[in-house]
């Protein structure tokens, strides 16, 4: 009986001993190596300056690299192609916009991803849009421009990024709103929209408040109005469109963080922790201010809510305007 005991006792320990190296390995603490930030745009612009801010206050915190990558190109869908078809494992995630979720499933009826295949992180930041004007436009508000707009049909030209874009739809809301008609002349990029804005080639452009900014500090541009609930921080001389007398124009460009659908729960909650824990941190708060963006802490439910919200809002515009791209 001795015998048989030990030898049980023995084999026991034989087998924990050769499966706990591989149960360790399972249950290894999340991260064990470099996380990935894929980037649907060039470098330069907000959401890559965004990602970067992230990247390092998220790595500073996991005590992993965080690594960005620049994916641009067809309205975001070749990045975020490429994250929804990662593993789920919390290394591959995507830097979002409105356009990824919110737009561009009412705008392409043959996306190669579905709204499904990803997992809310966290909401990284919020930029209204800001009505900007050359100053030669002869209207500083917005009951004036409306005024303006309706005695000169056809004369005051606006800058979108084409078709279906979201300053083509913010364009579109307005027109609704106004009841007037501009004319929309269309641009390849934000960059090239405002430099001609600048030059007093088109007179409007409904630009992120966090891109319009500097020409609004120098001079160069005037605003007429913001897309928000309330008057900015950063900007509290440029009054809503609310207080302005067109309540229904609320519009926001959102950026937040999106997983490979199946992402573990844990994983997704230390991640959500860790964007959290950046947005309030004080120099990224200096940070958001100065680029007139707005930090809002949220849990990764709450992030998936507001995503629904806003595609909700743009795909009744989209579907007023039968806007299809493919």
């Amino acid at each position: 009986m001795n015998f048989l005991l030990k030898t049980i006792l023995f084999a026991t320990s034989t087998i924990a001993f050769t499966i706990s190296p591989a149960h360790a390995q399972k249950t290894s603490p999340y991260p064990d190596k470099p996380i990935k930030i894929v980037v649907p745009y060039a470098p330069g612009g907000f959401t890559d300056i965004l990602a970067r801010l992230l990247s390092q206050k998220i790595s500073e915190q996991l005590k992993q690299p965080v690594i960005v990558e620049n994916k641009p190109g067809a309205s975001t869908i070749i990045g975020a192609e490429s994250v929804a078809r990662a593993k789920p494992d919390g290394y591959t995630l995507l830097m979002a916009v409105t356009t990824t979720l919110s737009s561009n499933p009412h705008l392409f009826s043959k996306l190669p991803y579905k709204v499904t295949d990803f997992e809310p992180v966290s909401l990284a930041g919020l930029t209204p849009f800001v009505l900007v004007a050359n100053p030669s436009v002869p209207a500083d508000n917005v009951q004036d421009l409306i005024a303006y707009a309706k005695a000169n049909p056809g004369k005051l030209t606006t800058a979108t990024l084409g078709n279906g874009s979201s300053t083509h739809l913010v364009l579109s809301m307005f027109r609704s709103a106004a009841g007037t008609e501009l004319i929309d002349v269309p641009y390849k990029g934000a960059s090239l929209a405002l430099s001609d804005l600048v030059a007093g080639h088109v007179d409007l452009f409904f630009d992120a408040l966090s891109t319009s900014l500097p020409h609004l500090n120098s001079g160069r541009l005037k605003a007429i109005a913001l897309a928000s609930e309330v008057r900015q921080e950063t900007a509290t001389a440029i009054p809503t469109f609310r207080e302005s007398g067109l309540p229904e124009m609320q519009a926001y460009s959102w950026y937040g963080l999106l997983a490979p659908a199946g992402t573990p729960e844990p994983i997704i909650e230390i991640l959500n922790q860790a964007v959290n824990n950046a947005l309030a941190s004080p120099d990224v708060v200096e940070r958001f201010k100065s680029e007139g963006a707005e930090a809002r802490i949220m849990t990764a439910s709450a992030f998936g809510e507001l995503i629904e919200e806003h595609s909700k809002t743009w795909g009744d515009i989209i579907s007023d305007l039968n806007i299809k791209l493919d």
